[in-house]
């Protein structure tokens, strides 16, 4: 018997194999199908919404403020599956969705990917849920090797990143799973739009979003926090959550961590900001948090996949706890914000072909500031290779240096691996490449590596929100919803970034409900004063997963040249200190997982 957890569910299809499948899990039924078996499974009724119309029902899973009477009313209709996909885009906020018309249901996450969805076949059925233990625990499914060793790339794509355990699928973001008698059948419910909307336009659509994505976590009465760290993402997610908590009489609690570098300009942002802020404010000194790479050896449980945060989880649960014990059951940040309204360098590439009149001022710009030839320019921007072709030849370069000074328009971030990692996890990684016939998320570069950076980001997000809400306030990412990730990406790209101006987007979305002193930011914070202070205190944490580290005893790892990471301290922050996460991360994961998962508490 596999007991549900936390915000575990399954979801199951109208057979007889799938209510033999139920009966394997301790769960509450929270949907049935009209034939009286059990659809959908949780482990309790806890933040799920759940309405039904004659033979629809419907399930909101997570973070929505939908009420059980307007679902209902959705409900009543639907007449096909397909019908659910306005029901999902009607919704704000970050939630699944669980579909029943008749004897079909379908279920999906979020096309952010911060709410994902996976499967497998058991015992005649194929289940669905939102977390990859179930599944795995339900087929006692191994820890697949070659999807280990892509997630020792210091930078993983999505289209890489599949389940960690043999024969358990994804659902890719954006997509519906569909489960019957016979089977499962993903159908397409969300697509990256077109950037054509002027700014003027785009920059309304984009605020009104966002606070929607905001109201969605404020409730009437509560008590809510925000991270201020004075930055451009932070700071406008504060102003919007005190307007918020202002229209429902609820208490809003700015968070600002200090930092312990005198030449950091965070805290003189935050404190204008706070200046034009009401409710209470919290400043935790340095020392109040623990540093970073504390704790980085303790296994963490149930976690889908490993999350490069690890560095900084201490001190984010150190902050969640305090914020928690201030009465905070959210705690609102930025995170999300540099995805959805920077673009990566190969919009120039796609500025190319779409707007070559707006071309050579941000390509000048960016030349100036990064020092590129411009014969390297127009080899980059002639590059015309098909995005399954230019991930093959990734395999070439994985264990390559990075250039410096040279443009790079690729669809992805360069592809490379640790220098510990072993011959192996590099065949393993090439395997992989070569056999990859991924289409991209737009035909536009920049709009496919902007959406694969958010799905990238999304799943750290949601198992940090899981994580800290043990323990306290619980982090949300407003950027990273739905509807702000749509907005965002809908604007045209040659006003989404302007020559010599920071995140136009922002500014222009923000304007009328920021003060303008708030808004003349044009600089980000830089935090490697955090990484080597983190180091020399907890340099035994490295040291400790190193002990009779897993990677090495698998072979994806090198043991003299993972040691020689973990006793050297980078030179810079950058690809140096990235290895290092890499290592955390899946040493971690890999000593946290139990003898077999069906044991295993899910991060849920």
């Amino acid at each position: 018997m596999r007991e549900l957890s936390g915000e575990e569910f399954a979801v199951l299809p109208d057979s007889a194999a799938g209510e033999a499948l139920a009966g394997t899990l301790n769960g509450v039924v929270i949907l049935g199908y009209a034939s009286g078996r059990p659809c959908l499974l949780a482990a309790s009724t806890g933040g799920i919404v759940h309405a039904e119309a004659g033979q629809a029902r419907l399930a909101v899973i997570g973070t929505c403020p939908v009420t059980a009477g307007r679902l209902r009313r959705m409900a009543a209709r639907l007449t096909c599956l397909a019908d659910a996909d306005a029901v999902a885009a009607a919704l704000p906020g970050s939630f699944h969705l669980v579909a029943v018309v008749g004897g079909r249901v379908r279920v999906q996450g979020t096309a952010s990917g911060t709410r994902r969805v996976y499967y497998t076949r058991a015992g005649g059925a194929v289940v669905a849920s939102g977390r990859a233990a179930v599944p795995a625990a339900l087929t006692r499914a191994p820890v697949d090797q070659r999807a280990l060793a892509a997630r020792l790339l210091m930078i993983v794509p999505p289209v890489l990143a599949e389940p960690l355990w043999e024969g358990v699928a994804v659902v890719p973001p954006g997509e519906a799973a569909h489960l019957d008698a016979g089977g499962v059948r993903l159908r397409s419910w969300w697509r990256a739009p077109e950037p054509e909307v002027p700014l003027e336009e785009g920059a309304p659509a984009v605020r009104a979003a966002l606070e929607e994505a905001v109201a969605a976590r404020i409730g009437t009465g509560s008590v809510v926090a925000a991270d201020l760290s004075g930055g451009l993402d932070s700071t406008p997610v504060s102003f919007l959550a005190a307007a918020a908590a202002g229209d429902r009489s609820a208490k809003l609690i700015t968070f600002v961590l200090a930092v312990d570098d005198p030449e950091h300009d965070d805290p003189a942002w935050a404190e204008r900001a706070r200046a034009h802020l009401p409710g209470e404010h919290e400043v935790a000194r340095p020392d109040d948090v623990p540093r970073w790479f504390a704790d980085a050896a303790r296994a963490v449980p149930g976690l889908d996949e490993p999350t490069r945060w690890l560095r900084a989880l201490a001190r984010e649960l150190a902050s969640s706890a305090l914020l928690g014990g201030r009465g905070a059951a959210v705690r609102l940040t930025g995170h999300g914000g540099d995805e959805v309204t920077l673009l990566p360098d190969c919009y120039l590439h796609d500025l190319a072909r779409r707007h070559p009149a707006a071309l050579w001022p941000h390509l000048r710009e960016q030349r100036s500031r990064a020092r590129w030839p411009l014969r390297a320019c127009v080899r980059a921007l002639a590059d015309r290779r098909p995005y399954a072709a230019w991930l093959a030849d990734q395999a070439a370069t994985l264990g390559a240096p990075l250039p410096r000074f040279l443009p790079d328009f690729g669809w992805e971030q360069p592809l490379r691996l640790p220098g510990w990692t072993t011959e192996a996890a590099a065949d393993a990684v090439r395997e992989r490449l070569a056999g990859c016939s991924a289409e991209p998320y737009s035909p536009l570069r920049a709009q496919h590596q902007s959406l694969s950076s958010v799905r990238s980001i999304a799943a750290a997000v949601d198992g940090v929100r899981v994580l800290t809400g043990r323990v306290g306030a619980a982090v949300h990412a407003p950027y990273l919803d739905d509807h702000v990730v749509a907005a965002c990406l809908a604007v045209r790209l040659d006003q989404r970034a302007a020559p010599g101006a920071y995140k136009p987007l922002t500014r222009a979305a923000m304007r009328p409900v920021m003060p303008a002193e708030c808004l003349g930011r044009s600089t980000k914070g830089e935090f490697s004063a955090d990484i080597y202070q983190g180091l020399r205190r907890h340099r035994d944490q490295l040291l400790a997963l190193l002990d009779g580290s897993l990677l090495v005893e698998r072979g994806l790892a090198d043991a003299a040249a993972l040691r020689r990471a973990c006793v050297r301290t980078p030179a810079e922050g950058g690809p140096g200190v990235l290895a290092l996460d890499v290592f955390i991360a899946a040493e971690n994961w890999l000593r946290a997982l139990p003898a077999h998962p069906v044991q295993e508490e899910s991060c849920a």
